[in-house]
């Protein structure tokens, strides 16, 4: 299987590269550009979409101006699917890393039939490039995943657990809006990958399907920082007043069924892990 890796130098694509380079039977290559303050060229997709079976889009931005979340995530996703069209086989298949951010938030266990109705201009930019590609006529494999962390995550960009975890391994305090109880549905990025190699090699007899890839529980950030505090660091938390959010979660039970996944590391053991990454990285 000749398989294609949009967005390979970041936090999920970093570490899905490194799964499919130890199964057998594949070849894994990433998308290499001259340029990343902009989506990426016909020209440069051309080699990168030829001859693949599978094409794992990860590419995107997560923060940045409206203008930069909107160009990135639709217009990169318009220009790959173009790509294909172009230069690789209408039996390409895509499984897109999509985010949870597309629902309608204020509610726990939400399924895939939930209202897709974002609140953010990345949950609107999510949403579109979802659209694109259900309508591209390729065969294809959404994902929303919820907040993804672990070792490699990048603090005030990947996820809150990220930032918690860089500033209390540099004794920074911790700033939360509100009282702390607000609570996301936070998963490993082992559990991640895990889905997502799932999703890609092993075939299914629908075209298109669209899953929740989460932990299936709510963790308030009081949560997190007990555990950041158990995994041995000192922690001073100074909550102000503020929109704290609601708090959400994600029904992952449908890609559990279909592909009997399920996701193995607690919060406890995740944040430990994490904890070791930064300070691994912060040391002298």
């Amino acid at each position: 299987m000749r398989i294609g890796v949009t967005g390979a130098s970041g936090f999920i694509g970093g570490h899905l590269m490194n799964a499919l380079k130890q199964l057998p039977g594949i070849t894994v290559s990433s998308l290499h550009r001259k340029g990343k303050n902009s989506p990426p060229t016909l020209t440069e997709l051309k080699n990168f979409v030829k001859d693949k079976n599978l094409i794992y889009h990860l590419s995107g931005v997560n923060r940045g101006s409206d203008e930069e979340i909107l160009c990135g995530n639709i217009l990169g996703t318009l220009r790959l699917l173009v790509a294909i069209k172009t230069y690789g086989s209408p039996e390409t298949r895509i499984v897109f890393a999509s985010s949870s951010q597309v629902y309608k938030r204020g509610k726990n266990a939400i399924k895939e039939s939930h209202a897709t109705e974002p609140e953010s201009m990345y949950g609107i930019s999510k949403k579109s490039a979802e659209d694109l590609i259900r309508i591209s006529g390729f065969q294809h494999i959404i994902l929303r995943l919820s907040n993804v962390y672990g070792p490699g995550c990048r603090p005030d960009y990947n996820s809150v657990i990220a930032t918690f975890c860089d500033r209390a391994v540099r004794r920074l305090p911790l700033t939360i809006s509100g009282n702390g109880r607000q609570g996301r549905d936070f998963i490993y990025i082992d559990d991640v990958v895990q889905a997502l190699v799932e999703a890609g090699t092993r075939r299914q007899t629908s075209r298109q399907a669209v899953y929740n890839i989460s932990s299936g529980r709510v963790s308030s950030l009081r949560q997190v920082i007990g555990n950041i505090k158990r995994a041995g660091l000192l922690v001073n938390v100074q909550y102000q007043n503020g929109n704290a959010g609601v708090s959400y979660g994600c029904d992952p039970a449908r890609f559990r069924k279909a592909y009997a996944w399920k996701p193995d590391t607690s919060l406890a053991a995740g944040i430990k892990r994490t904890v070791q990454g930064f300070e691994e990285g912060h040391s002298p």
